[in-house]
């Protein structure tokens, strides 16, 4: 007869499930009295094949033989995902997972080298201290090592065993905004502008293809559709690298970045641990007892590790910031301490020690403007050497140019960071001109801790008039006509109310005898801080050109403070082309926090004034925020007052839900009426379906749960599973443990979800798909008795129909199961024979009766086979 429970009988409820966890929970110590205790009556336990099973459950092993997927743990770090064959061993009533001795060494584990790599290896047996133990309720090993057994791997490392290439899946990931002026000026027409942008591409294996278009159109004009980019690569991943074809982009380390089609090999920083990327310098010292070193940068600590006695060396730090000196503490057994600083600074093309970083590119010169694109040959290649010496270089061969690069990156110590390039190139101009000449690039990199200073400096110099890099020569080619050269540009002063600044101002035309080919580039990045919260900063570029008196400035010099909670700042900027545009600006912000909802940082005043040369006086004060939970909603209103406009007022509102981001927005001022929507999203097509979105970045997760509908994602804003029980997380880190849990407050009654977290690793443009094993049901505490009144064995195992592990015996043939369907039959087992099973027919009834919380009480007689 089944009784049912409700949300009035909350507490019965814990109390019974209580009683039932600590009885399950008492068995091992009732199994350590079994062992340990030879008067201990072991009638309580009927039959062998009972006392088996007691003692598999006592020990968490209750695992029958046969393969199954397992996520595999060594010190607590996942290391691996694969199917794992479990079988008995000698008298041992449990099964053990068979783990090969060449899946332990990939996890870096020291074993003898005469084992074979297929055997199956007792680990415990081969390293005293090892233990290995399994949980199969959330399919899941663990592996225990000594530390002394361990090969050294760089801190971070993620063993590529995890890594998921994911599915094959079509993707599209799109941008759509209209907007429509209404002016009120007799000689400006009213205009509505359309933008839409397209990134889409399928995956098949471990190949990624991949597509950029977009469309825009505007009032009086047809629409424009353009395909930016398509291309195709894979990962190749014992070099560490990526290979490319299509439309991609070169590197910046050597020679300046261009776009191309046609092929590229590189290698992939991505793939490093954190520990290994960039540089940093190789610590060393010598304990002289046992001791623990520390690392600090800017007072926090970065690194800590336990030495023995002697010389001991780190190539694994990573530093917060590629500026600051490193302070190292040997604190000793005996009390006593040792500091010394290794001075640390870097610039961007500098390498660890042992790390080689390359690309080759063959193809095509690709430029959205047309004009020559000629065919090339590009190779790059750096290596980080001993002595802090990072030496680097590159070769470009191409249609009408040639040109050679080499170059090496140095840690001064305390004098910061610097490298020093060389290059040279050979040109055959347009006019059938030959020329020749050097250029000359200079990289500096100070931190000075002590008094919050941060200082860059990058220096160009084309020593010679007849140095041309790619980007030039190509230019010089593309803008001769008719022997004179034809430079096209905008001039940002003469555009018209409502035109797009691109697209609708004045295309001007500047012509001269002569190409002016660069000169001299410097860029200079300063930051100063002062106190808590407050910094001083300066950004100054500058590029001039031979034969060319005209040239590129620009000048930012800004500080930022806090009082009180009030973020407050001001910056200058000075701007100068070398078409003659030059504007001079002041700026001012606050922000004041509100306390206004539930979050007191949800709320933000904020006030801005400015004055430009160009545009004159403007100023803009008004409140933004955002609203419901996971803050999915975000709003600001302003008023403000421009030139241009008059005052005027303003209204934008955002919403994020699971399948799309959705804004608009509304201006107003005497002079115009502005109105604009936008939406943007994903679409991915797989084998389970369709699945809207919101926007996809480069790797993104396919979440699978059946069944549960509405449960949202943990630290995924707006993310939740959709009635076809799919859900999409956007973005994802590549080549690093990624970390997705259902959020189990938003379960429902009758939803089983045995493991509700997982950690994936998925390499760069992955589709990795998370399926989450999920049972729609009833939840049951069965009390069961056999035919003659005994009860089935304690500890003896409870399978639904597909052969899913429900549930396991406890005291008194009580048992409890979650996610049964009313009709089905449930199996019990303690042994093979047929005697040592029965089934539990489960009432067509049960469906019937609604519960809101808890379980249902229900008392069934086990039925023989």
């Amino acid at each position: 007869m089944a009784s049912q429970r409700n949300g009035t009988n909350g507490i019965n409820t814990l109390a019974q499930s209580i009683q039932i966890a600590i009885a399950v929970a008492s068995l091992p110590l009732l199994w350590s009295k079994i062992a340990t205790a030879d008067t201990f009556n072991m009638s309580f336990v009927h039959g062998s094949e009972n006392r088996s099973s007691a003692r598999a459950v006592a020990q968490g092993e209750s695992m029958p033989p046969g393969t199954y997927p397992f996520d595999i743990y060594l010190n607590l770090s996942q290391v691996d995902h694969k199917r794992i064959t479990f079988h008995h061993v000698g008298e041992k009533a449990a099964s053990l997972p068979c783990l090969k001795a060449g899946d332990l060494l990939s996890y870096a584990i020291k074993l003898p080298k005469t084992l074979p790599e297929d055997r199956c290896v007792d680990l415990p047996a081969v390293i005293p201290g090892a233990s290995v133990t399994y949980d199969a309720a959330i399919q899941q090993i663990d592996i225990s090592v000594p530390q002394n057994m361990m090969e050294q791997r760089a801190r971070g490392a993620v063993p590529v065993s995890l890594y998921d290439e994911g599915i094959n899946a079509l993707f599209a990931n799109y941008t759509v905004n209209y907007s429509k002026n209404n002016y009120r000026h007799k000689d400006t027409d009213d205009t509505e502008y359309t933008f839409a942008g397209l990134n889409s591409g399928l995956n098949v294996g471990p190949l990624r293809l991949r597509n950029n278009s977009t469309f825009d159109k505007q009032s009086g004009s047809s629409g424009n559709w353009n395909s930016i980019a398509t291309w195709a690569e894979t990962d190749i991943v014992p070099w560490r690298s990526r290979l490319a074809a299509g439309q991609a982009s070169t590197s910046n380390s050597v020679f300046n970045s261009f776009q191309f089609r046609g092929v590229q090999l590189s290698s992939v920083d991505e793939m490093l641990p954190d520990s290994l990327r960039g540089y940093a310098p190789v610590v060393r010292g010598v304990a002289a007892t046992n001791a623990r070193v520390e690392i600090r940068q800017n007072g926090y600590i970065i690194y800590s590790a336990n030495v023995a006695p002697g010389p001991f060396e780190f190539n694994d730090i990573f530093p917060y910031s590629n500026n600051g000196d490193l302070s190292v503490t040997v604190n000793e057994a005996d009390g006593t301490h040792k500091n010394f600083t290794v001075a640390y600074s870097s610039v961007a093309n500098m390498l660890r020690e042992g790390i080689w970083n390359f690309q080759f590119t063959a193809g095509k010169y690709h430029s959205g403007n047309g004009g020559y694109q000629p065919e090339l040959l590009q190779g790059t290649v750096a290596l980080g050497t001993k002595y802090n010496l990072t030496p680097y270089g590159g070769v470009i061969l191409a249609e009408h140019y040639r040109s050679a690069a080499v170059g090496v990156g140095k840690n001064l110590g305390e004098l910061g960071a610097v490298s020093v390039d060389g290059s040279i190139s050979d040109t055959d101009l347009a006019n059938g001109d030959s020329k020749q000449g050097q250029s000359f690039r200079f990289l500096y990199s100070k931190s000075l801790n002590q008094v919050g200073t941060t200082f860059q400096l990058a220096g160009y110099r084309y020593a010679t008039s007849g140095y041309y890099d790619l980007s030039d020569a190509v230019r010089e080619r593309s803008n001769w006509k008719n022997g004179i050269y034809a430079d096209d540009y905008w001039d940002p002063t003469d555009v018209k109310p409502g035109e797009a600044t691109h697209q609708e101002s004045k295309k001007r035309t500047r012509y001269s005898s002569r190409y002016g080919n660069k000169r001299q580039r410097v860029e200079l990045s300063l930051n100063q801080q002062l106190w808590t919260g407050a910094s001083l900063y300066a950004n100054v570029s500058h590029q001039n050109y031979w034969g060319d008196s005209g040239s590129d400035r620009t000048i930012q010099v800004g500080y930022n403070d806090v009082y009180k909670n009030i973020s407050y700042g001001a910056y200058w900027q000075d701007t100068h082309s070398q078409y003659g545009y030059s504007d001079h600006s002041i700026n001012f912000i606050v922000s004041i926090p509100l306390g206004w909802g539930n979050d007191s940082n949800s709320t933000t005043a904020n006030v801005s004034m400015a004055h430009s040369k160009q545009s004159g006086n403007s100023y803009n004060t008004g409140i933004s925020g955002t609203l419901l939970d996971d803050h999915r909603m975000n709003y600001a209103v302003s008023t403000g007052h421009t030139r241009s406009s008059d005052q005027n007022s303003n209204l934008n509102l955002g919403y994020s839900s699971s399948v799309a981001n959705v804004d608009g927005s509304y201006s107003y001022s005497r002079r115009y009426q502005q109105m604009g929507v936008g939406v943007a999203g994903g679409l991915l097509l797989h084998s389970g379906g369709a699945t809207l979105s919101q926007p996809l970045q480069n790797t993104f997760m396919l979440i699978e749960a059946k069944d549960a509908k509405g449960v949202r994602l943990e630290n995924q804003p707006g993310v939740a599973i959709d009635r076809f029980g799919y859900a999409v997380v956007p973005s994802a880190n590549p080549y690093r443990l990624n970390y997705v849990a259902l959020r189990t407050s938003d379960f429902g009654p009758g939803l089983d979800v045995p493991v509700a977290s997982k950690q994936v690793v998925p390499v760069e443009k992955a589709i990795v798909k998370v399926a989450f094993d999920t049972f729609k049901g009833v939840s049951l505490l069965i009390h069961s008795r056999l035919a003659n009144g005994d009860y089935p064995a304690m500890g003896a195992s409870v399978f639904n129909a597909e052969g899913r592990n429900s549930g396991t015996v406890g005291l008194n043939g009580d048992v409890y199961v979650s996610g049964v369907k009313p009709g089905e039959t449930l199996t019990v087992r303690w042994g093979t024979a047929a005697d040592r099973q029965c089934v539990l027919p489960i009432p067509e009834s049960i469906g019937n009766q609604q519960v809101t919380m808890g379980y249902q009480d229900i008392t069934l007689e086990c039925q023989g086979r």
